[in-house]
């Protein structure tokens, strides 16, 4: 009989925790897509793409997006959960009745193993060919932009800090006389200087292939001193997508590359050459995100699963549990910012979700008093401080 009530009440909370994910992942989703969308209006607006273009570039950021957001979606919902049936006191109620605080975990983990199960789905599987549709579709839109719309001898903006010009459009679409400024960056410059280019379009998306020109590259060093450096060049592809400086025609960011890729990458690739950090990060961010819902779900669970009475006691664990996530949170973008400076911390990223999922079990399992051994220590150790001031 106990097993049932107990099983009634594991599928009566996932359920809960399930409902109001979804509800949150929708709502911030939401939010995180009208500001993006907001960004990409310069496609239609300064572009002349169709809507129907602008919508499915924004759908194709979604997975990106939803792999990210996942898991706080699934961190509030169990914040919003538990909260509410400690303030119902069915937390009292299961506890009097014979539940220990593990009963109230699994189905918490339950449900956060669906959301690790869905982030790894999203980060393996459909975020980089989205990713990668994406950059093809934006190169593609900007082909057409640079072959039928943009003016001849007009400067035009083809992104914030992209600017464009051509002398004229000659038969068989030859452009002349080509000037682009890259100031995304600044003060850092990138300029492109070309006698004629082409439009080539083919399996790797769309680029503009110039010829006879000189790329000249502006940048400030920390002194304020500018220092500018001359390529001249005979043929050049430049990516109309100008999705990544570093990249070279045939080649796409990390983020855009499969995961077998990321494990056995082409020797030659820029980015590995140039930028092997990027690499190490994003292969690394793939395979630990999935590990911190159930972080997120542990943190939850050590505030909020246990017993209490009153609020302001309730309000304290809410504060703790938010308190814990946002450490939580900051730590995995802290580690992926040292990882892109010094690889070989890569395991940072996952430490860091498992020793909080070890000391969240040994504390509930109570294996291990977390009062005795932080609070009690704290108030021993501050009492053999003060006993020396009192005797002088």
């Amino acid at each position: 009989m106990k097993f049932n009530r107990v099983s009634l009440f594991d599928r009566y909370l996932f359920r809960q925790v399930v409902l109001t994910f979804v509800g949150m992942l929708i709502a911030i989703t939401a939010v995180i897509v009208c500001v993006v969308a907001l960004q990409e209006l310069d496609v239609v607006t300064n572009q002349g793409a169709a809507l129907a273009t602008f919508a499915l570039l924004t759908i194709l950021n979604l997975p990106q997006m939803l792999s990210v957001v996942a898991p706080i979606a699934l961190f509030l919902a169990l914040l919003m959960t538990l909260n509410r049936l400690s303030a119902e006191s069915e937390i009292v109620v299961m506890n009097a009745s014979g539940g220990s605080p593990i009963s109230l975990l699994r189905p918490v983990m339950a449900g956060a193993l669906v959301v690790s199960l869905l982030v790894a789905v999203l980060g393996h599987l459909v975020a980089p060919p989205a990713q990668k549709a994406w950059r093809f579709m934006i190169s593609d839109v900007r082909a057409d932009l640079l072959a039928t719309v943009v003016r001849e001898g007009a400067f035009s903006s083809i992104q914030d800090g992209l600017t464009f010009h051509m002398r004229a459009r000659e038969p068989g679409g030859v452009l002349t006389d080509i000037m682009i400024a890259d100031t995304r960056d600044f003060p850092q410059e990138v300029i492109y200087f070309a006698q004629r280019g082409t439009i080539v379009r083919g399996e790797q998306g769309a680029f503009l292939s110039v010829e006879d020109g000189v790329i000249q590259n502006r940048s400030e060093s920390n002194s304020g001193r500018v220092n500018t450096a001359y390529l001249y060049f005979d043929s050049y592809s430049i990516d109309l997508s100008f999705a990544d400086r570093s990249s070279d025609p045939g080649y796409f960011k990390p983020s855009e590359q499969s995961t077998a890729y990321l494990l056995n990458p082409d020797p030659d690739d820029p980015i590995l050459l140039s930028q092997r950090g990027r690499f190490v990060t994003e292969l690394h961010n793939r395979m630990a995100l999935p590990i911190y819902p159930l972080a997120f779900a542990m943190i939850i669970a050590l505030a909020l699963g246990t017993p209490h009475s009153g609020r302001a006691g309730r309000a304290k664990r809410v504060l703790a549990a938010i308190a814990g996530g946002v450490i939580l949170l900051g730590s995995q973008f802290g580690a992926s910012g040292l990882i892109s400076a010094a690889p070989v911390m890569w395991p940072l990223l996952y430490i860091i979700p498992i020793l909080v999922l070890i000391v969240g079990w040994l504390i509930l399992s109570q294996r291990v008093d977390f009062k005795e051994l932080v609070f009690d220590r704290f108030r021993r150790s501050k009492k053999r401080t003060t006993l020396p001031q009192a005797a002088e």
